[in-house]
């Protein structure tokens, strides 16, 4: 199966919101490990914007844990 594949696999479990957060974990942890492993420098707005998707990722995990789910009719 290919990358698509396990996208829309994925999809149909999770809502469209968390599955979007989950891509930009993912291309997180691959800058991370990119710079981890390969020693890749990093300027200061590389940095920034890595920060802010991970800050984004951190408000989103909060603020879905403390707002209740929506009742449906």
């Amino acid at each position: 199966m290919d990358t698509n594949g396990v996208s829309y696999m994925i999809l149909q479990r999770v809502s469209p919101v968390t599955h979007s957060v989950g891509n930009c974990v993912k291309r997180v942890v691959v800058i991370v490990t990119s710079v981890l492993f390969f020693r890749t420098p990093v300027s200061p707005i590389n940095s920034l914007g890595t920060g802010v998707a991970l800050a984004g990722v951190f408000l989103y995990s909060r603020v879905k844990r403390i707002k209740p789910k929506p009742k449906t009719a």
